[in-house]
């Protein structure tokens, strides 16, 4: 059995490896930084100052942690660990890419094995192989370190970029200083914002057995925010659950109401969900208002049993001045009270109002006869003194059920 050599007496071409590293080091790092140029594409648009200084500087550290390494016969230490963590923090800090990091390091491991084996022989085989083991195990070791520190930093800076994001959400929804909230946040504010109120239908993950719920909602509302930033960028703020909430989307090029509503209808795509929406346009000091505006009319919109699609006040004056509180609302609300003791009526009323008063898809839908239908039709109209079956009857009908439900208490 061939003993054990120790990472020090590693020798090649006559010469221990560590030795010849440390003499070859200068020519080594100009080879390595050299060969990261020419392959790292990422690398040829950095600063030279930043080449000359800081990446010369942590390659020159791997170099002499390998060879150190190599010397004591170890693994790298928690101190050589933390100089490569560091500098994988900075690259994160420049948003510089991962991926050009880590194979910046596998070029500088090729580097030192070529180096080091340059001068290997046919007797040199066991020690060549040993050596190639180390470099190998190196790599994994550096891999990890970097990886660590790139991700910790880009996890911080998420968290504070979405904390701040959710500040200036806040401030913006609940009144406050919004310039200086966003200043100190490094966030530029858009001139103008799509204020939309949304409610989303559930996905049909959702009630799917074996499936989490919860892990069904993120996903439709990580695939519904996606679109929007997709097409405005990350400016996009949001406050939402299953059901829906509160999107504020900057305004550019997107002027239009009918690219307001390819944009909605792209993301309700996007989530595979059906998305009902009320719109209105704001400057940033004019959020909180207008949230309040287009929360109320998103509720008309649900009250009045709308398509889902994106609507603005003005495709609900009427609808939205019906509903507004008062003792007009409360006595419209008070008209259907009689059929509060036979739910069936309302349940038909409601279908047959939603389907354009059409009695027979009213009967399929409650898979009741159409006689049914018309019996209980009558039965509302000498309960309430309203014929919801005759054209004049039809608007007071439907405001009287608008009218129950916007009085009844808010869902949450």
């Amino acid at each position: 059995m061939t003993e054990h050599k120790s990472g020090g007496d590693l020798t090649l071409g006559g010469q221990r490896v560590h030795e010849r590293l440390n003499q070859e080091e200068p020519e080594l790092i100009a080879r390595v930084l050299a060969r990261i140029q020419t392959e790292v594409a990422d690398y040829r648009r950095l600063p030279v100052e930043e080449l000359a200084g800081d990446i010369a500087r942590i390659t020159q550290q791997a170099v002499r942690a390998f060879a150190r390494s190599l010397r004591e016969d170890r693994e790298l230490n928690t101190a050589e660990l933390q100089q490569i963590g560091a500098s994988a923090v900075r690259r994160a800090e420049e948003g510089f890419p991962l991926e050009a990091v880590l194979t910046a390091y596998h070029v500088g491991a090729r580097e030192i094995f070529a180096v080091g084996s340059a001068d290997a022989g046919s007797t040199d085989v066991a020690d060549l192989l040993d050596v190639a083991d180390r470099v190998l195990a190196f790599v994994g070791t550096v891999t990890g370190a970097v990886t660590r520190g790139y991700l910790e930093e880009l996890r911080t800076k998420v968290g504070q970029e979405h904390t701040a994001r959710r500040t200036l959400l806040s401030v913006l929804v609940d009144g406050g200083q919004v310039d200086v909230v966003a200043r100190s946040a490094g966030i530029t504010l858009p001139g103008r914002y799509l204020v939309l109120s949304v409610e989303l239908g559930p996905h049909a993950d959702e009630a799917s057995p074996g499936v989490d719920a919860e892990i069904a909602v993120r996903r439709k509302l990580r695939r519904f925010l996606a679109a929007f930033e997709r097409t405005c960028g990350d400016g996009v703020l949001a406050s939402l659950d299953g059901p829906g909430g509160l999107v504020l989307v900057p305004l550019g090029r997107l002027s239009s109401i009918p690219e307001w509503r390819a944009l909605l209808a792209a993301a309700g795509r996007a989530a595979d969900v059906d998305v009902l929406a009320a719109a209105e346009p704001a400057e940033p000091s004019d959020v909180r208002e207008v949230a309040g505006r287009t929360a109320e009319v998103l509720d008309v919109l649900r009250w009045f049993g709308r398509a889902p699609g994106l609507y603005c006040l003005d495709d609900v004056l009427l609808e939205y001045q019906l509903t507004r509180p008062g003792a007009a609302r409360d006595r419209l609300a008070a008209v259907l009270e009689p059929l509060a003791p036979h739910p069936e009526l309302f349940e038909t009323l409601a279908a047959y109002l939603e389907l354009d008063t059409n009695r027979r898809r009213t009967a399929t839908r409650l898979h009741v006869h159409p006689n049914t239908v018309d019996y209980r039709l009558r039965r509302v109209r000498d309960l309430t003194g309203i014929d919801p079956v005759h054209p004049a009857g039809l608007p007071r009908i439907i405001a009287a059920l608008a009218a129950r439900r916007a009085s009844a208490p808010r869902r949450t």
